[in-house]
């Protein structure tokens, strides 16, 4: 990990808000939560609980807010036990809903390498706590507003050193989908740029991160800008109102963020970190709701 100065981090974050101001129709993360999953030990304690708050802009002028609860157990040298539970408040033209979201539960294993660097691999689930058919007053809505997509899904990670940056893989794979959403574009009360999501059938998604970790000399301060890559590996498909199934021109590619990630570490158990996080390589199509121009979260960890 790299010592920054003052000169460094006034660049980045000039490169950052350069990006931030030229998003008009940006695109977010592949799954609530699962972007954020550590994918390598945050904290040196046996357990550590993490709380945190986001603000998120979605699409037609949504305003999304999360909270998620995280806990994590190291259940021995090589291995650490994590859990994360979201809950969201979506607020827009259709009104307001407040749900849980999504439990991801995930084992990292941390092996040595030849070279003698470490490598971190992980396996888990996510578990979803509603079948994405939120409604409003009777009234379906579409899919920015659900607080989860209704799949169970499995997870496949590793992170890793490679020079001076940090590299992390994912992979995100639906494996039993129970999404009832029941949004009709045709059938919609309110107007709107919403597509048809009847039904919605999501596919699999890789992600890959890369970061440039920096720290202050006296090592309370940690600073990682990265860039987050999301390659969505097929087309979404819906029901329409005959019954037959249609795929989603568009909706599969690539989606490529900007995060800034500041650390500041309390005491030897305690940290406080401040994210922020914008698009600027969309897709052409965005149905499963996730489109954000915008993210910038808080969190709070303590161990013991």
């Amino acid at each position: 990990m790299q010592v920054f100065n003052k000169k460094t981090i006034i660049f980045l974050c000039m490169i950052f808000v350069s990006v931030a101001n030229h998003q008009l129709a940006a695109q977010g993360c592949s799954d609530a939560g699962f972007c954020t999953i550590p994918l390598r030990p945050a904290a040196a304690s046996k357990n550590n609980i993490q709380t945190e708050l986001a603000y998120l802009r979605g699409e037609e002028n949504t305003n999304l807010a999360t909270l998620s609860i995280s806990y994590s157990r190291q259940l021995s040298k090589k291995i650490q036990w994590d859990n994360k539970l979201v809950a969201a408040n979506i607020d827009g033209s259709y009104g307001s809903v407040t749900n849980l979201g999504d439990l991801y539960s995930t084992v990292r294993y941390g092996v040595q390498s030849k070279s003698g660097k470490k490598i971190y691999l992980l396996g888990g689930v996510k578990i979803p706590f509603n079948q994405s058919n939120l409604k409003i007053r009777n009234v379906s809505l579409p899919m920015v507003y659900q607080t989860s997509l209704g799949t169970y899904d499995l997870i496949a990670g590793a992170a890793f050193s490679a020079g001076k940056l940090d590299m992390n893989f994912a992979f995100q794979l639906p494996v039993v989908q129970q999404n009832r959403n029941s949004f009709i574009k045709e059938q919609a009360p309110l107007a709107g740029e919403f597509p048809t999501t009847n039904l919605f059938r999501r596919k699999a998604d890789v992600l890959w991160r890369v970061g440039y970790p920096l720290k202050s000399k006296t090592g309370k301060w940690n600073f990682n800008p990265n860039l987050l890559a999301i390659y969505h590996l097929g087309e979404d498909s819906y029901e329409n109102v005959f019954g037959k199934r249609e795929t989603i021109k568009g909706s599969s590619g690539l989606t490529l963020n900007a995060n800034l990630q500041t650390t500041y570490r309390i005491s030897q158990q305690q940290s406080l970190q401040l994210s922020l996080a914008t698009p600027f390589v969309v897709r052409d199509t965005r149905p499963d709701g996730l489109t954000r121009s915008f993210v910038a979260s808080v969190a709070y960890q303590f161990g013991w």
